[in-house]
């Protein structure tokens, strides 16, 4: 039995050392892209073999399936850090993921979800700043840049910290436009 802890107890460490040398792969700029990222992934699932539940590896073979265009890993990837977190964010970008793979219907579905959950849970903390602003990101990503626009301007008007307000004003200025991030996936533009 001590035997079994004592594994199991080293599988969450090999798994965040992979992931470190997976970084340190994806980062090398002396590769070529194509060499990095499928050589970083491979890192990535290894580690993700040691600790299914490795938020890391997860966050980062999200990046490297975004660089591949691979919607199907992406929807399975979302779908596993909705079930580890519990966070309304994985079900918008499941959604996005879903519309890249061609399936408007499911999308929408999935955004719906993920704005209801929002909502609930800004009941009960009306002053959740990072859940505000993720939930103004999947309303503009959901389509509705109206209501996204109208909770913006409501939150410069809140008992938020000054960098925080600074925040809010940078947003449109730091975040990605949808319409650009569908360019990048059809190959119209580069990855920056």
């Amino acid at each position: 039995m001590s035997f079994l802890a004592l594994v199991s107890c080293r599988q969450p460490k090999k798994s965040k050392e992979m992931i470190k040398q997976a970084m340190s792969v994806y980062r090398n700029t002396e590769l070529k892209d194509n060499v990095r990222i499928d050589s970083s992934l491979q890192l990535t699932n290894k580690a993700l073999q040691f600790d299914d539940q490795n938020f890391n590896a997860l966050n980062h073979k999200e990046i490297l399936l975004i660089r591949k265009r691979d919607s199907k890993g992406l929807i399975e990837v979302a779908d596993k850090l909705f079930h580890l977190t519990g966070k309304p964010l994985y079900l918008g970008q499941k959604a996005l993921y879903l519309e890249f793979d061609g399936k408007p219907n499911e999308a929408r579905v999935y955004y719906d979800r993920a704005i209801q959950k929002y909502q609930e849970y800004l009941k009960i903390d009306t002053l959740d700043f990072n859940l505000m602003m993720e939930y103004v990101g999947i309303l503009e990503i959901s389509g509705n840049t109206l209501k996204a626009k109208k909770i913006l301007s409501q939150m410069k008007q809140m008992d938020f910290e000054e960098y925080q307000i600074k925040m809010i004003d940078l947003y449109k200025e730091q975040s990605i436009p949808k319409e650009q991030f569908l360019k990048y996936w059809k190959g119209e533009i580069k990855y920056d």
